[in-house]
């Protein structure tokens, strides 16, 4: 907090720029509590010193720099004296203005909430230990690079599966045909047993590097037909290497959780018709 002697001097150095009056009413003003050191009125409107210490801290600006300061307060002036521009000539009424100015309000607020929660339920080391042990147990001492052909219908995939068992067809020849028809044949970096579904992961572990996978891999709404193309030994990473992204992630699910439930328990009351009404009947 600033010293009281400071705030005198910025109001001192901006005393020739205020304009008396009162313009129309703007939202601002319900936004100023009653103790907010209020540091000038632009026509009537308040710029306060929370305002300038936020920009201070968006901008960079130190304490001790009583220069850059002033530069800040006088960027606010004008600011503020443009905007009592719109409310006079009624922009800032327009339909799509009001939405505008409620959706950055719902906004800033949705972000200091999360902020705040966050805080208040931060991640554990037990719960960060217990996630990265999980995950090492899950991935095996064992990684693999794969060869996949997509497939954009389950039947269709497991069709050619069959065939290619069945020495139909070879993989080649699959690869070959899903090049001409536009699907995507691809060769993967290493993975390990965590980064697919268990019970893809489970078949995985017990076929021969070479081999075709006797199971279809699901991947982002496609079907793939995969053979193990090579196989080596899986060193983990260190906790403390991964620590940061299970953190992270941790974070952003005990965040959704609560999103999501804040959604479920809202009080919902939808004040237009969803569907249209049918027409009355003669």
């Amino acid at each position: 907090m600033y010293t009281k002697l400071l705030i005198y001097l910025l109001l001192a150095s901006f005393f020739v720029m205020l304009v008396g009056g009162c313009g129309q009413a703007d939202q601002a003003r319900d936004l100023v509590q009653p103790d907010d050191v209020v540091l000038v009125e632009v026509d009537g409107e308040p710029l306060t010193l929370p305002m300038l210490e936020f920009l201070m801290e968006v901008r960079g600006v130190d304490e001790e720099d009583t220069e850059g300061m002033r530069e800040l307060l006088d960027e606010l002036i004008r600011l503020r004296a443009v905007a009592n521009l719109a409310v006079e000539e009624q922009i800032s009424s327009r339909p799509k203005v009001r939405a505008e100015r409620l959706i950055k309000d719902i906004e800033v607020q949705y972000v200091r909430y999360l902020e705040d929660f966050q805080l208040a339920n931060p991640v554990s080391d037990e719960e960060i230990t217990a996630v990265y042990e999980a995950q090492v147990e899950r991935a095996g001492d064992r990684r693999f690079k794969l060869v996949t052909i997509e497939f954009p219908e389950q039947g269709d995939a497991l069709e050619q599966l069959e065939a290619i068992e069945s020495g139909e067809v070879d993989f080649e020849q699959a690869i070959e045909r899903a090049t001409a028809e536009g699907r995507v044949a691809r060769r993967t970096d290493w993975i390990d047993a965590s980064q697919v579904p268990g019970d893809f992961a489970a078949i995985l572990v017990q076929t021969e590097p070479g081999s075709i996978v006797d199971a279809l891999l699901p991947y982002e709404g496609k079907w793939l037909i995969v053979q193990l193309a090579e196989v080596d030994d899986l060193t983990p990473p260190s906790l403390e290497e991964v620590r940061e992204g299970i953190r992270r992630t941790l974070v952003r699910q005990r965040t959704q959780a609560m999103i999501d439930k804040a959604f479920q328990e809202a009080d919902i009351t939808p004040m237009l018709p969803l569907e249209d009404e049918p027409a009355d009947q003669p």
